[in-house]
């Protein structure tokens, strides 16, 4: 008998006007005391409440400790503080090393950019210090691929924040190149020309340079990345223009 029939019993009794005997009093204490009291239903929802509670404000600590430190990012749209080469193919240098000394080699290896593949353009742009939109757009059929990254930082080759992207679209004929970089580079040979400033949107102004076949128009995004696009073999477009929407279609 539980606790509950023993007290159904106790208020039957007490309600049909009937007093327990001495025996059915120990009996009736005896089992109350064996079984105790019941024991209060468990209260789920403010534990799980409270539990969720707790988990919501350790995943917001360890995105602000992973936000700050590079190791996590706060949110799925942040991108790497430095090159994520876990999602790249490094390549291997080749031309002329066979001649060379190891001492040769490793000085030679010592100046140059470490160069990378990626798999797709989705795994390039994951893997970018540096948010950078493609343009969708295009004036032909075609998509861009991955031409290469480079990490330019040339003491170990493996700071991975001096970075270079290029990707290129073609349908065969045109093409269209587009290359960004996260620091200041100088081109030789550029020096000398005085390209168009033209405006784009939201403010951001460009070089526009144009030529015989084609073109190319550079800008630098509010992140301070240096985008230059270049498309060639363009003689029915109206490259000017075309240029000017590319460059438009990359600012956000």
């Amino acid at each position: 008998m539980n606790n509950k029939r023993i007290q159904d019993a106790v208020h039957n009794h007490i309600g049909e006007g009937r007093v327990f005997s001495e025996r059915e009093e120990n009996e009736l204490l005896t089992k109350i005391e064996n079984n105790q009291t019941l024991r209060p239903k468990r209260r789920w929802f403010p534990e799980l409440l409270g539990w969720g509670l707790a988990g919501a404000a350790i995943l917001l600590l360890l995105g602000i400790i992973g936000s700050q430190t590079g190791i996590l990012p706060f949110s799925a749209d942040r991108q790497p503080e430095r090159l994520d080469t876990s999602l790249l193919k490094e390549e291997e240098s080749q031309g002329g090393l066979e001649n060379m000394t190891e001492e040769e080699r490793t000085k030679f290896l010592s100046n140059q950019p470490k160069s990378y593949k990626a798999d797709s353009v989705d795994d390039a742009l994951n893997a970018l210090p540096f948010k950078l939109v493609l343009p969708e757009d295009l004036p032909f059929e075609g998509e861009f691929a991955v031409d290469r990254i480079y990490d330019w930082h040339f003491e170990s080759n493996s700071d991975g924040k001096d970075i270079s992207v290029d990707f290129r679209a073609t349908n065969g004929r045109e093409v269209i190149m587009i290359g960004a970089v996260d620091f200041e580079q100088q081109i030789i040979g550029e020096g000398n020309k005085s390209p168009e400033q033209v405006e784009l949107k939201k403010g951001e102004t460009g070089e526009l340079n144009l030529g015989d076949d084609g073109g190319t128009i550079k800008f630098e995004s509010r992140e301070g990345i240096h985008i230059n696009i270049y498309i060639s073999n363009a003689e029915k477009y109206d490259t000017r223009e075309v240029l000017i929407d590319l460059a438009n279609q990359m600012i956000e």
